[in-house]
């Protein structure tokens, strides 16, 4: 999905931004910070364009997509920023933090799941093949040890068995 939206947006850099302290999930029951950027940084690390971001994950506070928003625009301040989302959440982005405020920083880009229909007008949508992949069914999969060679790059999965992720 990162390499497609790289393509059809035409981006200089995606960052991949691991959720830090959620607003939106009461469960604490997650894999450290630690743990997710390093497994970000190696999925980074074939491709130049794509970049780990850890602003949520260094914060202390509640993880924001405004506040983080904040931060790449003071970086990049010249730059059309994308905030890229799947259609499950733009189902309800009209509801996140500041919103109003958002809409001015970004352009919202979200890609179609399996399984939504949803009344987004005015969001721009990347065609793409439907994409019927979750974490939770990758975390399930290796709950069940069943292959991810087709979800997550190799030193990925090494990773997460040499750490016993998800397990």
């Amino acid at each position: 999905m990162a390499d497609l939206a790289i393509k059809k947006l035409d981006l200089d850099i995606l960052y991949i931004v691991p959720v830090g302290i959620p607003a939106h999930r009461c469960d604490t029951n997650f894999v450290s910070g630690h743990a997710r950027i390093a497994m970000i940084k190696l999925t980074c690390l074939k491709n130049k364009k794509l970049q780990p971001c850890d602003y949520e994950i260094n914060s202390k506070k509640v993880s924001y997509t405004y506040d983080t928003l904040l931060k790449i625009v003071e970086k990049h301040p010249d730059s059309l920023i994308y905030e890229i989302i799947g259609e499950d959440s733009a189902e309800y982005l009209t509801t996140w933090k500041n919103y109003e405020k958002m809409v001015d920083l970004c352009k919202f880009v979200f890609f179609k799941r399996k399984g939504y229909k949803s009344t987004t007008n005015g969001l721009m949508t990347i065609e793409a093949p439907l994409f019927d992949l979750s974490s939770t069914m990758i975390r399930e999969k290796i709950k069940n040890n069943e292959p991810l060679d087709k979800y997550i790059v190799p030193e990925v999965e090494e990773y997460i068995k040499k750490h016993r992720l998800y397990r």
